[in-house]
């Protein structure tokens, strides 16, 4: 188990803030690398208006996970905002970002669906990285196993009906190794596709695949009777991304 925290003298530096910003980071990294290839201009990934996507994809993923666990903020309400002990819903994340992009598109009035495939691989590279911060903080795993690779979770982080359990499945090493598997398919097939949107589509796609998958894995996650409602938003996702793929339209 890793300390979720670092003391250096009167500074505490939280892994999992680390973790995220390194995720932020290198998803720039790649998008500035790819983006002549989708004509924006390069001096877009030093304009603060990048700070759009990055505050409402923040504020929207906090928003998400409160919500998915409403009873328990509602009794701990000073806590909603501490996010250093982790607590953002990737869905809510993916929808802030997209609204983000969307301004960014009005206000430097560029093309929208090349933003989306621009931005497309460096979500998904993103997403595999910041799942290490699950892994951090002792969150998202799946139910007790006793395969060799079963990650231990102290007493504090487990559910109620698993406290005699110990090994857990690291379901959050799993999207990270999916993500990142996408994200090679994603920049191989980028390069290839002539209409705009085409990569974003393909990225909803392989995502909500993935994700729909790991549900099955997953034990914390908000349910609406006995469907969980990340394999809904995944499914809508996935016919979201399907119809973009299809669509004749190459307006953004």
């Amino acid at each position: 188990m890793i300390s979720p925290s670092i003391s250096i003298g009167p500074l505490t530096l939280h892994l999992y803030g680390l973790i995220i910003a390194l995720s932020i980071y290198f998803g720039w990294l790649l998008a500035k690398k790819r983006a002549n290839f989708y004509k924006i201009p390069q001096k877009l990934f030093d304009d603060p208006v990048l700070v759009l996507p990055l505050a409402l994809s923040v504020i929207a993923a906090r928003l998400y996970h409160v919500l998915d666990y409403w009873d328990y903020y509602t009794q701990n309400p000073q806590l909603i905002i501490k996010i250093s002990q982790g607590g953002l819903g990737i869905w809510g994340g993916l929808i802030g970002a997209f609204i983000g992009i969307w301004l960014i598109a009005k206000i430097k009035k560029l093309n929208l669906l090349s933003l989306l495939d621009l931005a497309a691989p460096s979500l998904l590279l993103g997403q595999a990285i910041g799942r290490f911060g699950n892994y951090i903080n002792q969150e998202g795993f799946g139910p007790p196993t006793t395969l060799p690779w079963g990650v231990y979770i102290s007493y504090q982080n487990r559910p109620a009906q698993f406290l005699n359990s110990d090994r857990f499945h690291p379901t959050f090493f799993y999207e990270a190794a999916i993500d990142a598997a996408f994200v090679f398919i994603l920049l191989k097939l980028s390069k290839r596709f002539k209409k705009p949107g085409s990569t974003f589509a393909v990225y909803l796609i392989l995502y909500s695949i993935g994700r729909f998958t790991i549900e099955f894995f997953r034990i914390d996650t908000a349910t609406i009777g006995t469907i969980k409602v990340a394999q809904v938003l995944s499914a809508i996702a996935f016919i979201v991304g399907v119809l973009m793929l299809l669509s004749k339209k190459n307006r953004g």
